[in-house]
């Protein structure tokens, strides 16, 4: 028998495609108070999720910076804080896989 933790979620564009989340103030707070990026965090916060996140990475700085997220973990208030942001389903306006096509 397979326990629970077998399964995980992939989170693709687990960044938003340019959403707001990338500019957010309170997760910007939260990464300053860790010394990391806010894409780190978003990252680190999949990460505690049990997801697994798959983020575009356009240069070696980015995959590098996106790797940097082991060394650092978010209490239980400040993921309640970045979870706070998410939409029910957990899809950004306009990402409906019945409606959304990508070319």
């Amino acid at each position: 028998m397979r326990s629970k933790e077998f399964a995980r979620t992939e989170s693709r564009s687990p960044l938003g495609r340019g959403h707001s989340m990338l500019e957010n103030e309170e997760i910007g707070k939260i990464a300053a108070a860790h010394s990391k990026t806010i894409t780190q965090t978003i990252l680190r916060w999949h990460i505690q999720l049990g997801a697994i996140p798959i983020p575009k990475a356009s240069s070696l700085k980015h995959q590098t910076e996106n790797l940097e997220i082991f060394d650092f973990e978010l209490s239980e208030e400040e993921m309640n804080v970045i979870s706070a942001f998410s939409s029910e389903d957990g899809r950004i306006w306009g990402q409906d896989p019945k409606t959304y096509e990508e070319l």
